[in-house]
């Protein structure tokens, strides 16, 4: 191990529908920091208050990891709290998570940025009123304006959970008001067919890209957390100059959105034309996640991950007044 052991509280659960993907992301990366020799406190939020009841934990531990995927836990809520609490942790900052975890705002700072993403529509109503749009007025928009089929998917969760293709005008209705009974807005985006690949940026430099080959269907909530589901690639047979401009592109993001630690595009790419579809601030650290195969394929162990992440939050001079 480089270095003194550390301190390290790992937060994880949340109660987003990402909570069980969260309690596994967090027991593998208590797991190891253990194995790396650092000491582990482990505690499981259920509210966003609880963080407040740990205060005292929280600064007193040299860093905190926060292993909570989607709501409270990624959208910058919980790190706007440790920030506020003068905790250190680790991975990106509140304005960040904010902007990564609301996909219609992300996809435009990419827009803005010549970065390529699939158009989008995004559906937003009053929820408590129940007043919702006109189902044949917006498949005629969508029809217009992007071309079936479409994804149709909450604004802002992660996992795939509530993802679903569209292939014609007739379903999309059902789609948009399974979504919309989540109490989410509804982003409809074109889409893409083609390869899934993935594109982790781990402390400001690049991982080799992951190319994730479904055994059927598309790559879903179940695929994505049941092993054996799907085959991963690594690094994805990408020829030379497309591999370096997706590549390049995934932390052009990381940069703009000022993720710090380690964080990961989702790409499709059909052809040689690529779109960047998300980034995740707090990506997946699972058995089956994308990040520590992408470190593994360049010899960094698990434990080294995480050891590495906890230690450059440490080491970060801007601790206290991060975005």
């Amino acid at each position: 191990m480089n270095g003194n052991p550390l301190d390290v509280v790992v937060l994880m659960g949340g109660d987003s529908p990402e909570r069980e993907v969260s309690l596994a992301s967090g027991r593998a990366v208590a797991d190891g920091l253990r194995e790396a020799g650092h000491r582990v406190t482990v505690f499981d939020l259920e509210r966003p208050d609880d963080v407040f009841a740990l205060a005292e934990d929280l600064r007193a531990a040299d860093v905190v990891f926060p292993a909570l995927h989607g709501g409270w836990g990624e959208d910058g809520r919980l790190q706007a709290a440790l920030s506020l609490l003068g905790a250190t942790y680790a991975l990106s900052g509140p304005t960040a998570g904010a902007v990564a975890m609301d996909k219609a705002l992300c996809k435009r700072v990419m827009h803005g940025a010549g970065i390529p993403t699939p158009d989008w529509l995004l559906v937003s109503w009053d929820h408590a009123r129940e007043t919702a749009p006109d189902p044949d007025t917006l498949a005629r928009r969508v029809a217009d304006d992007l071309a079936f089929p479409v994804v149709v998917k909450p604004n802002a969760d992660g996992s795939s959970v509530g993802v679903a293709v569209v292939e014609e005008p007739g379903a999309l209705a059902a789609a948009v008001d399974a979504v919309a009974a989540r109490g989410q807005d509804v982003l409809v985006e074109r889409f893409v067919p083609g390869r899934e690949l993935t594109a982790a940026v781990l402390l400001g430099r690049r991982l080799p890209l992951v190319e994730i080959v479904p055994h059927d269907g598309f790559y879903d909530f179940a695929h994505k957390y049941t092993e054996g589901a799907s085959d991963y690639l690594c690094p994805a047979p990408v020829h030379s100059p497309l591999y370096e401009r997706i590549s390049r592109d995934a932390q052009r993001l990381y940069d703009l959105l000022g993720c710090r630690g380690v964080a990961r595009a989702d790409i499709r790419l059909d052809g040689d034309d690529y779109y960047l579809l998300e980034m995740n601030t707090i990506p997946g650290m699972t058995p089956t996640s994308l990040v520590p195969k992408a470190a593994a394929a360049v010899g960094i162990s698990f434990p080294d991950l995480v050891s590495d992440l906890c230690r450059e939050a440490v080491r970060r001079p801007d601790q206290g007044d991060r975005t």
